[in-house]
């Protein structure tokens, strides 16, 4: 019983610890995930500015009018409520800066962050290899903290400008304070729980244990008391085999008893049986002495139709080999066939397997053309929008919108032509699909005449194997009709001896019943065809109660020899 409560403990903690440990680390991924969308925002809202200022400096008629453009549409560009782009150049010079508007206009290159890191010109390297991700120390004008800044730096390399955006982790250590919070409520009542529940099974295991043990110590006590009195009594000679065990229940212990009064039952009929079959043995012994003479007469008769048989089984045995022979040849024929269909379903799977192949690529190029689409739908969208600021600009956006017009109307015709292909490769794979269809229903077919031609030859190997056996089985007739001659010529010889066995037989018998006597069978008036039946599981009834249909077969002796 300690043994199951200590385990049952262990398992409890071990859940428990999981329980944290699963907490823990679906805590962290799911700040990763928040995290990882605000970097997202900032990327995606750099990636917009970028494009927005291209577009403005390909439609500008002077440089610097464009730029200064581009100044006033980034200073009023936000995202996620009161996220902000800032811009600045190659040399560190701030352009654009709505959060402090009077850094504009300053260089901001020896700027360092609270790290000591200088991260305006760290943000110009990373914007001139490509733009890239960018984290540092900065004050939080909402809460006057420094926080950590996740930011996304790119390049404008017409104009020598950086545009970059950040997003502050506050928001997302709110919501994980209290997902945390929540969570570990959570997880303190589902312990509390599981320790309950193991505490109140526990109880319950350890009493029923204490209850159901005492109840079989018992039972085991008075069942052990009452096979000691039987076999004292069976050792001492007077045993009384017609007393039972008694049985109060239907458990283990109950079952027991009723098995145990089975076996005395079963012991009861058998030395019954046993006493009869001694008397059988006794007739039946005066009965083999008077057989003992018709049978050596009846041997000279068996000698002789035994080499009749001998003969007849030689010509059996040839023609047994000869159809081996032709079995063999025909399995060699099936076995030929079998691997030309086993190459031809091989053939059949390579088909079947390239154009598998071709279908994925038919399947990437769709998604391909798909993907072209998706583009030239943004650009279209991309064109409209430029559309409408070169509107806001009015005179000054008259030649832009000229540009963006030229822009949808290229988009538009990529969406036609990418529909088209579309259309096409999709035609194409619905073919391809239908080849593999019939490539696969060919392998098929390959297959079932492969595993037809397998089970027509195992049918051959099994008849060769089955012809062989024949034949040697015909061999191991011919060597026991050989020995039924020699046993015959023999068993002349121990009709004379078998004479002395039932003279010995008699006396045996005599003996056997003054033992069984000692026993108190009940029932001692009655015939042996009155008692029970005796299973074959007990050795020594089984031996004995088979003597009594021997006794019925020896006493019309003379009918059977008849029929010999």
């Amino acid at each position: 019983m300690v043994p199951l409560i200590i385990s049952s403990s262990c398992l409890l903690i071990l859940e428990g610890l999981e329980r944290i440990d699963s907490n823990r680390t679906q805590l962290a991924q799911q700040r990763e995930l928040m995290l990882e969308a605000r970097r997202h925002g900032a990327e995606s809202i750099v990636e917009v500015a970028t494009t927005l200022v291209e577009s403005v400096a390909r439609s500008a008629a002077e440089p610097q009018a464009g730029r200064l453009a581009a100044i006033e549409l980034l200073r009023d560009l936000r995202f996620e409520e009161d996220n902000y782009v800032f811009v600045f150049d190659y040399e560190g010079t701030m352009l654009v800066q709505p959060a402090v508007p009077e850094q504009e206009g300053r260089n901001m290159l020896a700027t360092q962050d609270a790290n000591g890191n200088r991260m305006i010109r760290d943000m110009i390297d990373i914007a001139r290899q490509g733009g890239g991700r960018y984290e540092y120390e900065w004050p939080n004008p909402a809460s006057g903290v420094v926080e950590p800044k996740y930011s996304y730096a790119a390049a404008i390399p017409e104009w020598n400008w950086v545009i970059g955006a950040g997003v502050y982790a506050t928001g997302v250590d709110a919501a994980m304070a209290v997902i945390e919070a929540t969570a570990r409520e959570n997880l303190i009542e589902t312990l509390i729980r599981l320790w309950i529940i193991a505490s109140v099974i526990n109880l319950s295991i350890t009493v029923f244990a204490i209850w159901i043990t005492r109840r079989t110590v018992h039972q085991i006590r008075q069942t052990a008391t009452d096979m000691n009195e039987i076999a004292q009594g069976v050792a001492e000679g007077k045993g009384d085999l017609t007393r039972r065990l008694r049985v109060n229940s239907k458990d283990e212990i109950g079952e027991l008893a009723r098995q145990f009064n089975g076996f005395l039952a079963r012991i009861q009929a058998t030395l019954g049986e046993v006493r009869a079959g001694a008397n059988d043995v006794y007739s039946a012994s005066l009965s083999i002495a008077r057989s003992s003479d018709e049978l050596a007469s009846r041997t000279d008769q068996a000698a002789a139709s035994l080499q009749q048989t001998s003969s007849a089984m030689e010509e059996i045995t040839s023609t047994v080999q000869n159809n081996a022979e032709h079995t063999e040849q025909a399995d060699q024929l099936v076995r030929s066939s079998a691997e030309v269909a086993r190459q031809g379903k091989e053939s059949m799977q390579r088909v079947e397997e390239t154009m598998e192949q071709i279908n994925a690529s038919s399947s990437q190029i769709g998604e391909i053309v798909s993907l072209i689409d998706g583009i030239a739908f943004q650009t279209n969208i991309l064109a409209l929008n430029a559309s409408v600021e070169a509107a806001r600009a009015g005179e000054h956006g008259r030649g832009f919108a000229v540009v963006a017009q030229e822009v949808r109307s290229l988009a538009q015709r990529s969406a036609d032509a990418a529909r088209e292909i579309k259309t096409l490769i999709e035609e194409s794979m619905t073919r391809t699909r239908h080849g593999t269809d019939i490539v696969h229903q060919a392998g098929m077919t390959m297959q079932e005449i492969y595993s037809s031609i397998s089970r027509v030859n195992d049918v051959i190997a099994e008849i060769s194997a089955g012809s062989r056996e024949q034949s040697l089985g015909i061999h191991e007739v011919n060597a026991a009709v050989s020995q039924m001659d020699t046993m015959t010529q023999q068993n002349a010889a121990m009709v004379g001896h078998n004479t002395d066995t039932a003279a010995a037989m008699r006396s045996r018998a005599e003996k056997l019943t003054q033992l069984i006597n000692a026993f108190v069978l009940g029932g001692e008036e009655s015939s042996s065809s009155s008692l029970p039946p005796v299973q074959a599981g007990l050795p020594a009834p089984t031996a004995l109660s088979a003597e009594p249909p021997r006794r019925q077969k020896l006493q019309p002796a003379e009918s059977e020899w008849e029929t010999f």
